[in-house]
């Protein structure tokens, strides 16, 4: 519960925030109302058993979205923050390469 308020402090994870993320998730058919329900798609299931779990923590989020506003503020710079997500991207394709290579 203390990692959900200190999320929920960043930025993510509140009303406003969670409109709009379940607004684009159900534009790109990812997951869809059902009366008062959410319920994810075929589609939402297939990209959620491929992206690594670091990818799709709050964690991860949330620090992303710190330093994006970083970026904003001018504190980091935006070439820098795509090359360490890009680096990230990299070393996880590399692992699964390595691991179909053997």
């Amino acid at each position: 519960m203390d990692k959900e308020i200190e999320v929920e402090r960043k930025g993510l994870g509140t009303p406003a925030t969670r409109a709009g993320i379940i607004e684009n998730l159900i534009h790109k058919d990812l997951i869809r109302r059902d009366k008062k329900n959410l319920l994810v798609t075929e589609k939402g299931n297939r990209l959620v058993s491929i992206v690594e779990d670091k990818f799709k923590s709050a964690e991860t989020t949330s620090e992303w979205e710190m330093k994006l506003a970083k970026i904003s503020s001018g504190e980091v710079d935006k070439e820098d923050f795509l090359r360490e997500i890009e680096d990230s991207i990299r070393e996880l394709v590399d692992r699964y390469k390595n691991n179909l290579n053997e």
